[in-house]
């Protein structure tokens, strides 16, 4: 399906219509891609229909070849890839890891033919910045929120998983999705009531959302959904600004497990940060510690337990087409399977 024809499924407000103009991939902002077929759904026309997390699972999730369909999880993509970047690399994570993947697009300011073409390649960057610091908004950030919720308020199990910004954007829907809920059920200054509708959503979110990041890159995350923290040793963004396991201790934080693989590539190598490389250790664990591979739940549970076998860079089968996902080809000089 061609860009324009995907454009086309979309509504956008107004106020968007020139920003959408001057970058193009700016149009899928917050909307749900199946990465199978690239097919974009208009994330308000999905939350209108009869059952919007059924809908997710049975029209906008990619599944494997031959999968049994019964786990998928909504993924918010990294810094700075299109539409049609981002649906390859969740067609390769859904793959690896043997689970159904629904896109909710994190856009990019990249264009094919930039007026300036420096300053389009650090827009990404500096627009990180400031969702960083709190200071930019995303419709991911708003959209993520509202299907966190709704699944909350409908009892209804949602696997989240994100991916360099992509954990930036989740952590700050979640805060914004807890705000939301206890908000709507408590006026702002009925204290009481506001720590009562606050000790719901961590119960009821402890029971439903599921989380699973690479390459976090955000240091505080609300208390009540499960979460796991997965990352290569030496990778950059999670251990400078995401939160590690030294920083969990010192939030108390116990309830998030994390998954750090032996380092992979020299010191300051950003490659450790390509969740490409990361997927393929995951997949090796879950072989390693006789878990079938994508029941998230059977590694939650050994994490959980301390009793998890963590995959070296030796026993992994590194694929050969590796070289399609990664950053800079020096990098597999560092593989020798693959150099």
């Amino acid at each position: 399906m061609k860009s324009l024809d995907k454009a086309k499924q979309i509504v956008s407000p107004w106020w968007r219509w020139p920003l959408e103009a001057l970058f193009p991939d700016k149009k899928f902002d917050g909307q749900f891609q199946n990465p199978g077929s690239e097919e974009v759904f208009d994330f308000d026309c999905v939350m209108a229909s009869l059952n919007a997390i059924t809908t997710i699972a049975s029209q906008i999730a990619y599944y494997p070849e031959n999968d049994q369909r019964e786990l998928f999880a909504i993924f918010i993509s990294g810094l700075g890839q299109s539409e049609s970047e981002s649906s390859k690399r969740s067609r390769r994570y859904a793959t690896t890891l043997l689970t159904g993947i629904a896109n909710m697009n994190n856009s990019t300011f990249l264009k094919q033919y930039p007026i300036i073409g420096f300053i389009n390649r650090y827009l990404d960057w500096i627009n990180a910045g400031l969702d960083y610091l709190g200071l930019s908004g995303s419709p991911v950030i708003e959209n993520a929120a509202t299907l966190i919720n709704y699944a909350v308020i409908n009892s209804i199990n949602l696997n989240l998983s994100g991916d360099s910004l992509g954990t930036i954007f989740l952590a700050r829907a979640i805060k914004l999705a807890k705000r939301k809920f206890i908000c709507k059920r408590a006026r702002v200054f009925d204290f009481r009531e506001r720590r009562i509708q606050e000790q719901k959503w961590k119960q009821r979110t402890s029971q439903l959302i599921n989380v699973l990041t690479f390459g976090n890159g955000y240091r505080k995350w609300v208390l009540g959904p499960n979460y796991i923290m997965v990352f290569i040793q030496g990778d950059p963004l999670a251990e400078k600004y995401g939160i590690t396991p030294q920083r969990a201790i010192k939030q108390k934080r116990d309830d998030i497990k994390f998954l750090i693989f032996p380092r992979l590539f020299p010191e300051g190598s950003f490659e450790t940060h390509n969740m490409m490389f990361t997927i393929e250790f995951l997949r090796q664990t879950f072989q390693n510690n006789q878990i079938e591979i994508g029941d998230f739940t059977g590694l939650y549970n050994k994490l959980n337990s301390n009793t998890l076998k963590i995959a070296t860079p030796d026993e992994v089968s590194w694929p050969s087409d590796m070289k399609k996902y990664v950053w800079n080809q020096d990098s597999l000089k560092s593989i020798p399977s693959l150099s």
